[in-house]
């Protein structure tokens, strides 16, 4: 209750008061006996009387008949009226009346909306009604209007600690932040800062209130009990709201300062996720290793083995100077490397697994289509780059004179869209969505393919491949032709190696192989098919089953590379480079839940993961090949010369650097895979995954 002195009390304190308001100018408010009431500013006194200046006088005043009381601002007094209200208030609560008392606060706050003491009477009615939010509401008043003359904080901290017994923790955070804000100098402050901090990151989620307060509260008192637990929530709120730096210094800071924390292993993890999105791939697998060796928490040392495989992984965004974080196209030039995103295209020199682009070349090309080129294709050799685009067809960039040259409908392409562009020395072709362009480098003129003048399955091409006898070509719908260019005649093709209602994904072609990804929305299964050039001794591979999400199911790309890496004869095929395999799928315990890891994520359980063997009669093509081939979840290498079970790999996408995203393309070369992915171009070499399984 605020503080007010009679003749009594004024008596004893009188020459104390005196010397402290002797050098400050103090307001006091006088009430007397006959209900009159004086507000000035105070002037002296002595044992009997004492003097204010009211309204520009001094007035000298008996002690006797008078109650003084202080206030540091004006603004707080209340009128004759209100106080009228409030002492009426007060004699009907010594009657035991408190509904009646609370009206006659009630009215003296509408009188004047600052009467603390009307505040402070009408909390103390409802925290004894058990209105606890309106008694909190009350109080909050009174803090707001004069803290420092009302002891609040028992009040506060009663509501509080009720609120948490009942696990009502928005009130809870709110009696107890009333404390830290406006009595910042009691001695509970020390406990509860911590615990007003773990309330807000671990109940309510409020990341930026709770990591400012606990970071407050370690500096304020490292000493506290609860010191270490909030060194550790700190770090990890660092890491998750991008503090990057600030989380590794602290976390670093955890682990040396409490090496037997119950916590040490879960901050290790961290500092491995931290150091990871740094850069720091040595130090992020030494932190990783170290959970893994001498956790004993399993879903830890899981985690840990994750960074580790994740550690083998580079992943560039916005941050290297790519236009856009959405990789839509890749094509590799010796080491080079063409990147084609929303925002337009982007040229890498990957010289020794180095990043410098190359801007001299980019910029031209960006700036010479009228807005931004939206890259979805791109096609490269020695001398000339294609680059396909949505909406403003196509442009031609001559790697030795740097000329530019676009080709736009109608004239040129028969849509803006370009879906697909594939060339070798003979031949340009376009994949669009009004169908498919074919240009001999001979002659230079351009035949547009059609469903009005050819067998093409549909208008709208998705994607191409071309050998030296064929050029590929298929819709989204699955439906797949083939253009004889010896005799320049369209046709059909079906493999029976393929279900109905099988859709392409992507094409690729290697060492005289073709290659393309699938997916079966009817059967919730995607894969890929490997076949001659012609499409003889076809074989389709199912790769992931019980798939949910569409965003997960045409979401696969396949590049094919030839192997040349040492040939393990224990893993080696039989020496006539034949095998014959099962006729039924692989048995359960050879199934992908051994050879993948769960994918639990994405609504893909391990239980529902298959790999279906090769159909019986089928002899492994000849050109060994390695076949990367990207998900939304995981990369699977798989050597086609090894038995089909060593021959797969399973590598973990680096979720932690590039987060929830799908794969949009990828290409292999240099002993390298380059991942494109809605939030980051992904890449790893197959050196340094070699070595990381060794270890």
């Amino acid at each position: 209750m605020q503080k007010s002195y009679s003749l009594l009390l004024w008596i004893g304190f009188i020459f104390l008061i005196g010397v402290n308001f002797a050098h400050s100018q103090q307001y006091v408010i006088v009430d007397s006996q006959n209900g009159d009431r004086l507000t000035g500013v105070w002037r002296g006194a002595n044992d009997t009387e004492f003097e204010i200046e009211y309204n520009g006088q001094v007035l000298r005043l008996p002690l006797m008949g008078h109650t003084i009381r202080w206030t540091a601002n004006l603004e707080h007094v209340p009128d004759r009226t209100a106080v009228k209200h409030y002492r009426n208030g007060l004699d009907l609560l010594e009657l035991n009346s408190p509904e009646l008392a609370k009206r006659r606060f009630e009215a003296a706050l509408e009188e004047f909306p600052k009467y603390a003491d009307a505040h402070y009477q009408l909390g103390l009615l409802y925290q004894a009604a058990g209105e606890t939010d309106a008694a909190l509401e009350r109080f909050r008043s009174v803090a707001m209007i004069d803290a420092a003359s009302f002891e609040l904080v028992p009040l506060f901290r009663k509501i509080g600690d009720t609120a948490l017994a009942t696990e009502n923790y928005v009130a809870a955070v709110d009696a107890y932040q009333l404390i830290l804000n406006y009595h910042a100098e009691h001695e509970s402050v020390r406990t509860l800062s911590y615990l007003t901090g773990f309330l807000l990151v671990e109940q309510l989620q409020d990341t930026e209130k709770g990591l400012a307060l606990l970071e407050w509260a370690i500096k304020q008192f490292p000493d506290a009990p609860l010191h270490e637990k909030a060194v550790f929530q700190i770090g990890k709120l660092q890491a998750a709201t991008a503090q990057l730096e600030n989380a590794r210094h602290t976390l670093s800071g955890f682990v040396q300062r409490y090496p037997e924390s119950e916590w040490v292993y879960e901050a290790r993890l961290a500092l491995a996720i931290v150091n990871l999105r740094l850069g720091r791939k040595q130090e992020a697998a030494t932190e990783a290793n170290l959970v893994r060796t001498l956790s004993t928490d399993t879903a830890l040392t899981e985690r840990a083995e994750e960074i580790l495989a994740e550690s083998a992984w580079s992943v560039y965004s916005q941050l290297e100077g790519l236009p856009d974080n959405a990789i839509q196209a890749i094509a590799i030039d010796s080491t080079r490397l063409w990147i084609g995103t929303p925002k337009g295209v982007m040229l890498v020199e990957t010289y020794l697994d180095g990043w410098m682009p190359i801007p001299a070349v980019a910029n031209p090309i960006n700036t010479h289509f009228a807005t931004v080129p939206d890259v979805r294709a791109i096609a490269v050799n020695a001398h000339e780059v294609w680059i396909g685009t949505r909406h403003q067809g196509a442009l031609h960039y001559n790697q030795e004179t740097n000329a530019i040259t676009i080709y736009a409908p109608p004239d040129a392409l028969p849509s803006a869209w370009v879906r697909d562009i594939q060339m070798d020395e003979k031949e340009l072709w376009f994949a669009t969505d009004a169908g498919v362009v074919r240009q001999p480098r001979e002659t230079g003129e351009r035949l547009v393919y059609n469903t009005q003048n050819s067998f093409i399955p549909s208008d709208d091409i998705h994607t191409l491949a071309i050998t030296d006898t064929t050029l590929w070509a298929a819709a989204r719908d699955g439906n797949v032709a083939t253009f004889d260019r010896q005799l320049q005649e369209w046709q059909s093709y079906h493999s029976t190696e393929t279900e109905e209602g099988t859709a392409i994904a992507r094409f690729d072609v290697a060492a005289e192989q073709l290659l393309f990804t699938w997916f079966n929305a009817t059967d919730k299964a995607n894969g890929y098919f490997q076949a001659e050039w012609n499409g003889d001794s076809g074989q389709s591979t199912t790769l992931l089953t019980g798939i949910e999400e569409p965003a997960d199911l045409d979401a696969i790309y396949i590049a094919g590379v030839v192997d040349t890496s040492p040939l393990d004869e224990a893993d080696a095929l039989p020496p006539n480079g034949i095998e014959t395999v099962p006729d039924e799928p692989l048995p359960e315990t050879e199934s992908v839940e051994e050879s993948f890891p769960e994918s639990g994520e994405d609504g893909i359980s391990s239980d529902a993961l298959s790999r279906v063997g090769e159909p019986a009669g089928l002899e492994k093509l000849h050109t060994p090949l390695v076949l990367w081939i990207a998900t939304n979840d995981d990369v699977f290498v798989y050597y086609t010369r090894l038995a089909t079970d060593s021959g797969w790999k399973t590598i973990r996408t680096p979720r932690t650097l590039i987060g929830e995203s799908t794969a949009q393309c990828i290409a292999v070369a240099n002993d390298r895979a380059w991942i494109g992915t809605s939030n980051g171009l992904a890449t790893i070499s197959a050196q340094t995954l070699n070595k990381q399984e060794a270890q």
